[in-house]
């Protein structure tokens, strides 16, 4: 199965940070800037019952100052400053800011149910949007709300599947049709972004994300083997744009 090149959807990992902090409106805004069709954020509760967009459960201050986002309300989350000087960033602000993008929504586990029933409550266009989740209990918690969901495979499904192919016996990976894959430009050196291998998932329906390659050599073979989307955290000038 052959992949038009300008059909490769590109995922912004948390927005372009090179000169912003992740997961702001300043790295997210750089990100569409660039031209990506997704942007992709980690989601974390509140102590009262906000989104915030947040990888780490404790933020590390300049000033030394420890503070566990979870049990943090909006209001003092607010008032933080990240390392480069940007505030934190809301679910509702992302969603009212950048609705012209998809986005990609990697729900962390420690609050993963909180995040879960509060995004019941948010406006969210699930055609443009992918989930990512670390627990099968979550995934099906979601589900329940959102039964059109479209969910990334699992950490554990990725790993199945890619030896599978690996070992030339897809069969055994529990591909699924539709499913998106996620794969790295390597595994202990050697080349998983071969067009031999993304088309042992295509047989079956699936479908392949490059995860973070980190050169422009590396974005430049996915691209060549036929995956359907990029996740990265550089723009590589888009290759071809």
């Amino acid at each position: 199965m052959s992949i038009n090149k300008d059909n490769i959807k590109w995922i912004s990992h948390r927005g372009l940070c090179q000169h912003a902090d992740e997961n702001t409106l300043a790295s997210f805004q750089a990100g569409v800037e660039a031209g990506f069709h997704y942007l992709e954020t980690d989601l974390r509760a509140t102590r009262d019952g906000h989104i915030v967009l947040c990888h780490d459960q404790i933020l590390n201050r300049p000033d030394a100052i420890e503070i566990n986002v979870s049990n943090s309300t909006r209001e003092q989350l607010k008032k933080v400053k990240l390392n480069k000087g940007s505030p934190l960033l809301f679910l509702d602000q992302f969603i009212l800011e950048f609705n012209q993008v998809g986005h990609v929504f990697d729900i962390k586990p420690e609050t993963g149910f909180e995040v879960i029933k509060l995004l019941s409550h948010c406006k969210i266009n699930l055609e443009k949007t992918i989930f990512l989740l670390w627990s099968s209990s979550q995934q099906k918690a979601l589900l329940k709300i959102f039964p059109e969901a479209n969910c990334f495979a699992s950490e554990n499904e990725c790993k199945r599947a890619g030896f599978s192919i690996l070992f030339r016996m897809p069969f055994l990976g529990g591909i699924r049709p539709a499913k998106i894959y996620s794969i790295p430009p390597f595994f202990k050196g050697y080349s998983l972004l071969q067009e031999k291998f993304i088309n042992r998932y295509n047989q079956y329906g699936a479908k392949v994300l490059a995860y973070l390659p980190e050169t422009k050599e590396e974005a430049q073979m996915a691209i060549d083997a036929n995956v359907e989307y990029i996740l990265s955290n550089h723009d590589f000038k888009l290759i071809s744009t």
